[in-house]
C-alpha cells in the first residue's frame, strides 16, 4: 500500500483544491464581487495556515522527545542559541528514519516545532548537527512559517483579481470592458512574476538561515560539510527497516534542510569510497555554477542550488578568518552560452515549426486547401520534432563512462545528453520505500546515479516498479542510454544488460521514433493527394 504520508498529502492537496474549485464556481455562478473571491481564497490559506501544523504532525510519525535522551550537547547547544537570540525554545521531535534532514514547522515562534531524523543524528558529527538545527532556529528566528504564509497569499489574490476583470472584460462591451480586460492581463503578468518573487523569497530564506547557523556555530563550515553530508544521505538508498519509511522525506522536500534532486550532485562524487574530496566537489560543482541551464532551473525551486549555499558559507568562513574544507576556486573557462543557446533553440524547435506552419497553412486552409494545409502543418511539426531527437538521442553507446567523470561535465543538459555505458551494480529504487517506483539506482566505484526507466505508458512503468524491479536490486550489469541533467544529474536508459544474461529493454524510444516517422509520412501524403487534386 502506498505510504501514509503520501496518500495524506494527495488527499489533503485534493480536498484543498475541490473546495477552492467549487467555491470559485459558485461565486462566478452567483457573479458575486471579485472581493468577494478574494476573501474566500484567503480564507481557505488560512485554514491552511491554522490547521497545517496539526497535519504534519498527524502524517509524520514524529516521536516528541527532551533533546537531552537524543544528543545532551545538542540539547545544550539549543538551549544556549535561543537564550542568546532570545528565541522561544522550540518542541524537539525525532522521526526513526534513515535520511538526513531536519525542519521546522508551526504558527509563530513561541509554537514552533523543531524535528529532526536519526539518520541526521548517525550521519553529523557534533559540530555539524549543531549547525543544521542552527539552521532550523533561523527559520524560526525570522518567522519564515508567518513570512511564506504571506507571500502566498500575493499571488493567489493577483490570480483572483485577474479572473474577475478577465470575467468582467468578455461580459462588457465598450471602454469599460477593455480597461477590465486590459487590467485583468497586467494582473495575470503580475501573479505570474510573483509567484517566482515568492520561489525566490523561499531560496533567499535558506541563505538567510544558513548565516544564522554560522553566527551562532562561529563555524559556517561546520554547516558546509553538513550539506554535503547530508546531500549524500538524501540520495542513497536506506536499507534493511528504514527503506520503508524513506518515502515521507521525499514528499517534503520544501520542508528539509537540502532538495535531495538538486543534492544529488554532490553525493555522486563521494558515493563509491564513502569519503568526500575537495576535487570531487569542485568538479560536480561545476554545473550549478558555470551552466546557464542552472539559473533557469534555480528559478523554480524552493531551495538554492547546492553549490551556491556551499559558496556562500565559504565567504562567511573567510569573513571569520577561516579556512573552509570546500573552496571554489576554478575560472571559467568559457562561457557556455553558445550550447545554451544551441539547446534553448532545439528545444523549442517543434514549436516554433508548430507556429510556421500555422502561419502558412491558415490562407492555405481559407482558399480551400484543407489537405494541404494539414499535411503542411504535421510534415512541418514532425521533422522539427526529428531533428530535435537526431540532436538530443544520438545512438553511440561504445563509450563507457563513470558516474564521476559524467557529473564533472558541463556541457550537458535535459535536451544535450551524453550516450554512453556505466558498468555497476543496481542498489536501490529511484524512490526508496516506494512500492510501484520504476526507476533504478546504479552504483560502479567512483558513485551512483538514478536510471530513469521509460515505457510509452505510465501503466507499463507501474507494472515494472511494482513486479520487476525489486528483482534487479544487488544485480551487477551495464545500463546503455544518455547521461542527463536538470539540475539532478540522471541517466535515461535505453537497454540494461545484467551480468546474468537478462535484459531489460526501454521501449519509449522505438515508439516514439515510430510516430515521428509516421507523422512525416502522413504530412507528405497530405501535400502529395492536395498536389494530386490540384492536377
Amino acid at each position: 500500500m502506498l505510504n501514509l504520508f503520501l496518500r495524506s498529502v494527495m488527499v489533503l492537496a485534493l480536498l484543498f483544491g475541490l473546495l477552492f474549485a467549487v467555491g470559485m464556481a459558485v461565486i462566478t455562478y452567483l457573479d458575486a464581487p471579485f472581493w468577494v473571491a478574494i476573501i474566500f481564497a484567503l480564507g481557505i490559506l488560512f485554514l491552511q495556515y491554522l490547521i497545517g501544523p496539526w497535519i504534519l504532525q498527524l502524517i509524520y510519525k514524529i516521536e516528541w522527545r527532551d533533546p537531552e535522551s537524543v544528543d545532551p550537547e545538542l540539547a545544550v547547544f539549543i538551549r544556549r542559541a535561543c537564550s542568546e537570540k532570545n528565541i522561544p525554545l522550540p518542541r524537539f521531535g525525532l522521526i526513526h528514519d534513515g535520511n538526513p534532514n531536519a525542519f521546522t514547522f508551526g504558527h509563530y515562534p513561541g509554537d514552533a516545532r523543531l524535528v529532526v531524523t536519526t539518520g541526521l543524528v548517525e550521519m553529523l558529527n557534533s559540530g555539524e548537527r549543531q549547525a543544521v538545527v542552527a539552521h532550523e532556529l533561523g527559520h524560526i528566528a525570522h518567522w519564515d512559517f508567518v513570512v511564506m504564509t504571506t507571500a502566498a497569499a500575493i499571488p493567489l489574490t493577483l490570480y483572483i483579481v485577474a479572473r474577475a476583470l478577465l470575467g468582467r472584460g468578455r461580459r462588457r462591451r465598450g471602454k469599460s470592458g477593455g480597461y477590465a480586460a486590459l487590467i485583468g492581463v497586467i494582473s495575470y503578468v503580475a501573479y505570474i512574476v510573483s509567484h517566482y518573487i515568492v520561489l525566490l523569497l523561499s531560496r533567499v530564506r535558506e541563505y538567510y538561515a544558513d548565516q544564522f547557523a554560522g553566527e551562532v556555530t562561529q563555524n559556517p563550515d561546520a554547516l558546509s560539510t553538513a550539506l554535503v553530508k547530508i546531500a549524500y544521505g538524501l540520495a542513497a538508498t536506506p536499507k534493511g527497516k528504514q527503506k520503508k519509511e524513506n518515502t515521507r522525506m521525499v514528499a517534503a522536500r520544501a520542508f528539509g534542510i537540502f532538495d535531495p534532486k538538486a543534492a544529488q550532485n554532490l553525493a555522486l562524487a563521494s558515493a563509491g569510497s564513502g569519503a568526500i574530496s575537495a576535487e570531487a566537489m569542485e568538479s560536480a560543482m561545476k554545473w550549478d555554477l558555470w551552466n546557464p541551464w542552472a539559473v533557469l532551473h534555480e528559478l523554480r525551486s524552493t531551495h538554492p542550488l547546492p553549490a551556491k549555499r556551499i559558496c556562500a558559507l565559504e565567504r562567511q568562513s573567510e569573513a571569520y578568518n577561516q579556512i573552509p574544507r570546500f573552496s571554489f576556486r576554478a575560472e571559467r573557462p568559457e562561457s557556455f552560452w553558445d550550447e545554451f543557446l544551441v539547446d534553448v533553440f532545439v528545444n523549442y524547435l517543434p514549436a516554433l515549426a508548430l507556429i510556421v506552419g500555422l502561419a502558412i497553412a491558415v490562407p492555405l486552409f481559407f482558399y480551400g486547401y484543407v489537405l494541404g494545409a494539414a499535411g503542411l502543418v504535421v510534415l512541418l511539426f514532425s521533422a522539427a520534432v526529428w531533428l530535435k531527437r537526431q540532436f538530443s538521442y544520438r545512438h553511440t553507446f561504445d563509450e563507457h563512462r563513470s558516474v564521476c567523470s559524467l557529473v564533472g561535465e558541463v556541457k550537458v543538459s535535459a535536451v544535450r545528453a551524453i550516450p554512453c555505458t556505466i558498468a555497476g551494480k543496481i542498489i536501490g529504487r529511484g524512490i526508496p520505500g516506494l512500492f510501484y517506483s520504476e526507476d533504478l539506482v546504479l552504483q560502479d566505484e567512483s558513485g551512483f546515479i538514478v536510471v530513469d526507466y521509460r515505457q510509452p505508458l505510465r501503466f507499463f512503468e507501474f507494472l515494472f516498479g511494482w513486479i520487476k524491479a525489486e528483482t534487479l536490486i544487488g544485480q551487477t550489469g551495464q545500463v546503455m542510454g544518455w547521461y542527463r541533467r536538470s539540475p539532478r544529474p540522471y541517466f535515461e536508459m535505453r537497454k540494461l544488460v545484467l551480468r546474468s544474461g537478462e535484459t531489460v529493454t526501454s521501449y519509449s524510444y522505438p515508439v516514439a521514433q515510430f510516430f515521428v516517422y509516421a507523422g512525416i509520412a502522413l504530412g507528405l501524403i497530405l501535400v502529395a493527394l492536395q498536389i494530386v487534386e490540384l492536377l
